[in-house]
């Protein structure tokens, strides 16, 4: 059996909320705050655990609304919350263990329902209870059917030193304790039998006590040790008091023996790491020890508390290998971008807002394909999107170096505002922005996902002045010229969301027009009438085939939460080049990155002793005579094109620099120069701060 879904009603900062798992591994992810911890604590609430940490509710755990509504200027916290469990898949063994309570469903599957229902009373007094059985058919659950679903739970801040710490509080004598080998068994005389770790102890103790009694006190005195501790004790008890000290090494009474045990890798003392994976392994012996028919669900806390990436990544590993072989289910939360880089998209559940969005097939619009080239994709940087308030996916080196900087002068500093870049290196990859948008989103009832996504792309139409300069052909593309087109049956389809479009290749077309039309072949008569679309780039319609591009794309990508913005022209370092405003600075730039192209040593020249940037006085920028705005642009741009180009990445650094050195006078011109203008508007959205309205009317 394992748990299939939770559901939270006016708990903690839930209103409603339902999450669904799945056998074997689940890792919550998200920011601060996202409801990850209410999502654990719910479930080792109703089930309770192993380690039988009392349960308390605070009136802070009844939802309190944050938003004033109409009449109600002081919002007041629920008077009632519940909580309820569903399990599924039983084993016939398991569901004998819950006859009592459990039902088939529509698909014909025995679950187990748990209800747990608390009331906010005067003067902040709280009752509850926890029933089971079908909606409207509760009844309380024995103790013993309880104690099987107790689950093991490891603490966020887990004091893993203390808990393999020989004690009275010892969390491994509990782990000892409830394996079979340590139980109490009775005699044919109703006695308890010995235990062998009794009789161990005893032997020992026996052994102990003849060899002390051996030792004498001083070369001087007859007296052994113990005998002259006795003659001092006898002074100080009342005359009454026949009783004398012993030395032992333990209590002989096996509860007792357990708590003197502790967990140790080797002699030397162990440092928190360390201590933290033998309490792992512990629990885990728990867990895999237990009786059959018991929930083997395993609560992890912040698993990557006092372990190194490389640890953490080790230990992940073990659990997914636990996880496959045996019946187990583990709920885990991280903040760890190696953790959630290293768990497959299978196995994320993302918490955002006041939801959760499991990341598996089925649940986003990625394509099935997708997933496996996805996860290869993810590293520890871009696993940083999941723990985001907002993402901004880039297809090169050079934004994902100058946005940033961009951000923080125009006053939006993105560490603030928990934005992320994430880079793709290609126009390929953004297709993986879809792992962000939800698939069936109304049929699931859900909203979108509150987390908005900029996917800024470059046109990447060239520049005329390119091929008069290089003798290159120009090309030609693609565009969508009819909103409806009649194949030689007589049938119509419908293009009119891809009306317009432009397409680079005539197959990038056809599969345009098969996805609109809903088919997997083309239709006879068709391939006819689209081959002729062709349009051959001039300087009379450029601007037009740019403008039809980023609607292309826009249309492609433009969804729920995901918003595309595009440049004007062709490359980001193009359209710098034609801004009046920045040009000077950043053809300085480029010549700056030639000059470190040919001699790397020539970057260490370039600041203080103080890490402080310098604009070298050798370093001009030459006079161009040209006769328009856009052979000055292609002039400062000429270089990315040379077989000697400068590095993209170099020079998106050095013009960081430029901007950092001169911020005071450019501030202003970076918030409204319209070349700009698409990262500007890129950076609002993923920080909350965006105008659609303005856009539109630009």
């Amino acid at each position: 059996m394992f748990l299939k879904e939770l559901q939270l009603t006016n708990f903690r900062k839930f209103e409603s909320l339902k999450v669904n798992f799945q056998k074997g591994l689940n890792v919550l992810v998200g920011e601060n705050d996202s409801g990850k911890t209410t999502i654990v604590d719910a479930i080792r609430y109703i089930l309770n655990t192993k380690s039988f940490e009392n349960i308390r509710f605070e009136p802070r755990d009844f939802y309190k609304p944050t938003k004033v509504t109409d009449g109600d200027p002081q919002p007041k916290r629920a008077e009632i919350f519940t909580i309820t469990a569903i399990f599924s898949d039983f084993k016939d063994q398991e569901a004998a263990k819950f006859i009592e309570w459990g039902y088939f469903c529509e698909e014909k599957e025995f679950e187990l329902r748990l209800f747990l229902k608390a009331k906010l009373l005067d003067n902040d007094r709280i009752t509850w209870d926890i029933k089971a059985g079908p909606l409207g058919a509760e009844s309380q659950m024995d103790g013993d059917a309880k104690a099987l679903l107790q689950v093991t739970y490891l603490k966020p801040l887990r004091d893993a030193e203390a808990e393999m710490t020989p004690g009275y509080r010892s969390r491994l004598a509990q782990i000892l304790q409830s394996h079979d080998s340590f139980k109490k068994v009775t005699g044919v005389d109703g006695q308890y039998e010995k235990h062998e770790l009794e009789n161990i102890i005893e032997n020992a103790n026996t052994e102990i006590s003849t060899f002390l009694s051996s030792v004498k006190t001083t070369t001087t005195n007859s007296s052994s040790i113990i005998e002259s501790i006795n003659s001092y004790i006898k002074n100080f008890r009342q005359i009454d008091d026949k009783r004398e000290a012993s030395v032992k090494i333990a209590d002989p009474e096996l509860h007792k023996i357990l708590k003197t045990l502790g967990l140790e890798l080797e002699e030397n003392s162990s440092g928190l790491g360390t201590l933290n994976k033998l309490f792992m392994a512990a629990e885990l012996l728990h867990l895999e020890t237990d009786p059959f028919d018991t929930l083997q669900l395993c609560l992890i806390e912040e698993l990557e508390a006092h372990l190194h990436p490389q640890a953490q990544l080790r230990v992940i590993s073990a659990l997914k290998d636990i996880s496959g072989k045996n019946s187990n289910q583990f709920i885990l939360t991280t903040h760890s971008t190696t953790i959630g880089a290293s768990i497959s998209l299978e196995n994320l559940i993302l918490c955002r807002g006041q939801n959760v969005y499991p990341m598996w097939q089925g649940q986003t619009e990625l394509d099935i394909g997708d997933y496996k080239f996805l996860q290869r994709f993810l590293d520890s940087t871009k696993a940083n999107m999941f723990f985001a308030r907002g993402v901004i996916m880039v297809e090169g080196d050079a934004e994902n170096i100058l946005i940033p900087t961009i951000a923080e002068l125009i006053g939006k500093p993105l560490h603030k505002y928990g934005v992320s870049i994430v880079n793709v290196g290609s126009t390929a990859f953004l297709r993986y922005s879809k792992i962000f948008q939800r698939k069936n989103l109304h049929e699931q009832n859900l909203p979108e996902l509150d987390l908005p996504v900029s996917v800024i792309t470059d046109l990447d139409i060239p520049a005329i002045e390119y091929f008069d300069s290089e003798q290159k052909d120009k090309p030609e593309y693609y565009q969508i010229k009819e909103n409806v087109l009649t194949d030689t049956n007589e049938s119509s389809h419908c293009l009119e969301s891809i009306h317009n479009n432009i397409y680079t290749t005539l197959d990038d077309l056809k599969a345009a027009v098969k996805s609109a039309i809903g088919q997997t072949t083309m239709p006879k008569g068709l391939n006819t009438q689209i081959a002729n679309w062709k349009i051959k780039l001039d300087a009379n319609n450029i601007q037009d085939i740019r403008a039809a591009k980023s609607q292309t794309l826009k249309r492609k990508f433009d969804s729920q939460n995901i918003k595309v913005f595009t440049n004007k022209n062709w490359t980001l370092e193009y359209d710098l080049a034609c801004s009046e405003e920045l040009r000077d600075n950043f053809a300085l730039a480029v010549q700056i990155a030639k000059k470190i192209k040919s001699s790397e040593s020539y970057f260490n020249e370039l600041f203080y002793e103080n890490g402080k940037f310098q604009i070298p006085n050798e370093i001009y920028i030459e006079d161009v005579q040209a006769k328009t705005s856009e052979d000055i642009a292609y002039h400062i741009f000429k270089p990315f094109v040379d077989s000697a180009s400068p590095s993209k990445a170099v020079t998106a650094q050095i013009f960081s620099e430029i901007l950092e050195l001169k911020k005071d006078n450019l501030v202003d011109i970076l918030k409204h120069d319209s070349y700009l203008k698409y990262i500007i508007d890129a950076i609002d959205y993923a920080c909350g701060k965006f105008n659609e309205e303005e856009q539109a009317n630009d």
